[in-house]
């Protein structure tokens, strides 16, 4: 844990306050979902409150994960933008599954390999998106209220 805060500490010297993510505008045959909740680091117990995460479907059994303003740690200078795509996804009923291996995250457009998302798992459900994977070894979860569209 010490080595990705250090990391997380040394990215946010090189950067501004904040790396930003371009948001996608899906095609109007694309869904998408908006969701506010709780990202929460397991192994530390830290918590980031009001985050915000798109899932946007890209195609019949692929979608893309945005996660903005996202922070892993208290002493972590800077919130950033990242973007989880390609991820593997199905329809049961209702509920939109998704699950996905070895995904190589993306921040400010660039890689972040040393924090590869495992065993990703996740539902949108009519009113909640719920996420739960690990960021290299550190594994969270995320736990979000849909945004009803008016």
């Amino acid at each position: 844990m010490k080595k990705i805060l250090i990391l997380l500490v040394s990215a946010g010297l090189l950067m501004s306050c904040h790396i930003g993510t371009e948001e996608p505008t899906p095609p109007v045959e694309t869904s998408a979902y908006e969701a506010y909740g709780v990202l929460t680091v397991l192994s530390s117990g830290f918590t980031k409150e009001n985050v915000r995460t798109k899932v946007v479907l890209v195609s019949d059994d692929v979608l893309d994960i945005y996660m903005f303003d996202v922070k892993f740690a208290t002493m972590m200078p800077v919130t950033i933008d990242m973007l989880i795509s390609g991820v593997a996804y199905a329809h049961d009923g209702p509920n939109i599954v998704f699950t996905g291996d070895s995904i190589v995250p993306t921040a400010g457009g660039k890689p972040y390999e040393r924090f590869i998302v495992r065993d990703l798992v996740g539902t949108v459900t009519a009113d909640s998106l719920l996420i739960t994977n690990s960021y290299g070894d550190t594994p969270s979860e995320y736990a979000g209220a849909l945004v009803q569209e008016p």
